[in-house]
């Protein structure tokens, strides 16, 4: 592996949303009311290298899948 890759693990259902604005994960979350309350298995990457936008936030979360109006927001 080099410094540049990224090991996340694969999830069996839910939802990752990828190619978020670097430092935007949280508010992400916060948007969506999603804080860890309801049991979900939340991970966040903040700050990783993309090619495309330089540096990104990933957000993946377990057993959850996004309604269409929260996909929507």
């Amino acid at each position: 592996m080099t410094e540049t890759e990224l090991r996340v693990s694969k999830i069996e259902s839910g939802t990752v949303i990828d190619h978020i604005a670097g430092g935007q994960a949280l508010n992400v979350l916060a948007i969506l009311g999603i804080d860890g309350s309801s049991g979900e298995e939340v991970s966040v990457g903040m700050n990783v290298p993309s090619d495309r936008l330089g540096r990104k936030d990933i957000v993946k979360v377990e057993g959850r899948e996004l309604s269409q109006d929260e996909v929507d927001v």
